[in-house]
C-alpha cells in the first residue's frame, strides 16, 4: 500500500524540510516514485529542490478543484512536487467554511495516491487548517525534533494533538534528532531523555553539518551537494531504516544517478566488528568506498589514555575509545570536513 507520511512539529526551524526533501530524494534514489506535497505558504520545499515557483500550486487543487496530475511538477527523476504559494494563507479560511474542511487533501489525493510509492507532506510550524489536513490524510507521521528544552516540551503537545486527530498515537512511527552536536554535553543528556520517554520510535540522531544548509541554498539535495558528508551519511542511514519499517524493497532507476545515496550508516562502538551492511544502497559505490572495519591503533586516547579502536566508513577514518566514548574522524585522504 501507497504510504501517505506527514512530516510534522508544531516549532519552527528544527529541520522538517530539509527531512522531507533529504528522505523524499533518498527514496527517489532507491527507486521509489515520490509525491512531495508543500502545505507551507513559505513554499520552502520548492526552493530547496532549487525549482522554480510553478503555474499551478497546491491551492489550484484545494480552491479550484484541479486535478493534482494537472498541478505537480516533476523536480528530479522520480519525485513530483505539488509546491504550495503564499496564496494558501488566505485559502485556509474558505477551506475553513467547508463541511468536509478536514479531509479537503485526502479526498483530492484519493485518485492518484496509487500511482506512488510514498507521498510525504511537508507541514508548517502549527496545527493549522492545512496542517490538519496533513494529518487527517496521513497514514504515517514522522516527527523531526531539534535536541534542545523547548523542542521537546513541544513534542509533548503534538503527541496530544496526534491522538486528538487521529485518535491514538498509533500513526506515530518516528521521532527524528536532529542538529545533534557530539561536542555539547547537553545534547547527550537531551537524546537519552528522548529515548526514555519515547523508547525504539527515536532514530538515531542527524548530526550537525554545514553541508544542509549549503545545499538548501544551493537547490540541491545533500546527496547532490555532497555525498560524503556527515548529513548525507545520516540522511541516508533514516532512509534505510524508513524502508525497513515501510518493507520497501529497492527498485532499479529508470535513469542514471549521478551522484547515489551514500550507504554507509553512522558508526557505532563495537566490541567485536560485525561484517559490512548488507546491500542495499552500498551497491551504488565503488568496491573501495564500501565500508571497511579495522581494529586498534597505536595511538593513546587524549582523554583517558587508552588505545584507540580505528573504523574506516564511508570515506572516513573514525578513531574511537570503548572507555571514554572519545570520538574524531577524518576523510582517508587526511583533509578533515
Amino acid at each position: 500500500m501507497p504510504r501517505v507520511i506527514a512530516v510534522t512539529n508544531f516549532k519552527g526551524g528544527i529541520g522538517k524540510t530539509t527531512t522531507t526533501v533529504n528522505v523524499a530524494a533518498g527514496f527517489a534514489l532507491k527507486g521509489a516514485s515520490v509525491l512531495v506535497i508543500d502545505v507551507d505558504p513559505q513554499s520552502n520545499v520548492r526552493m530547496c529542490f532549487g525549482h522554480a515557483e510553478p503555474r499551478r500550486s497546491l491551492y489550484d487543487v484545494l480552491i479550484d478543484n484541479k486535478k493534482i496530475p494537472d498541478c505537480v511538477v516533476q523536480v528530479r527523476p522520480n519525485i513530483d512536487l505539488l509546491a504550495s504559494s503564499d496564496a494558501l494563507l488566505q485559502a485556509q479560511s474558505d477551506i475553513g467554511k467547508r463541511p468536509d474542511w478536514g479531509r479537503v487533501l485526502e479526498i483530492a489525493l484519493r485518485p492518484v495516491v496509487r500511482n506512488y510509492d510514498f507521498v510525504f507532506i511537508d507541514c508548517s510550524a502549527s496545527l493549522t487548517v492545512l496542517n490538519l489536513n496533513a494529518l487527517m490524510a496521513a497514514s504515517d507521521i514522522i516527527v523531526p525534533t531539534a535536541l534542545e528544552h523547548l523542542a521537546l516540551q513541544g513534542l509533548r503537545q503534538l503527541g496530544r494533538n496526534i491522538t486528538r486527530i487521529k485518535g491514538t498515537m498509533g500513526a506515530l512511527r518516528m521521532i527524528i534528532p536532529t542538529m545533534f552536536d557530539a561536542r555539547n554535553r547537553q545534547s547527550h543528556r537531551l537524546l537519552a531523555s528522548l529515548r526514555e520517554e519515547y523508547g525504539t520510535l527515536v532514530t538515531d540522531p542527524v548530526r550537525v553539518n554545514v553541508r544542509l544548509s549549503e545545499a538548501t541554498v544551493e537547490g540541491k539535495t545533500i546527496y547532490e551537494y555532497d555525498p560524503r558528508s556527515n548529513g548525507a551519511i545520516d540522511y541516508a542511514a533514516l532512509v534505510e531504516k524508513l524502508g525497513d519499517v515501510f518493507n520497501f524493497q529497492a527498485k532499479p532507476m529508470a535513469e542514471p544517478v549521478a551522484n547515489p545515496v551514500p550507504a554507509a550508516r553512522p558508526f557505532t562502538v563495537f566490541e567485536n566488528p560485525p561484517p559490512p551492511p548488507e546491500p542495499s544502497l552500498v551497491g551504488n559505490l565503488q568496491a573501495e568506498e564500501k565500508p571497511m572495519f579495522r581494529g586498534p591503533v597505536r595511538e593513546e586516547c587524549p582523554h583517558c589514555g587508552r588505545l584507540l579502536e580505528q573504523v574506516m566508513l564511508a570515506g572516513y577514518r573514525v578513531y574511537f575509545c570503548d572507555h571514554c566514548k572519545y570520538k574524531r574522524q577524518e576523510l582517508a585522504s587526511g583533509v578533515r570536513r
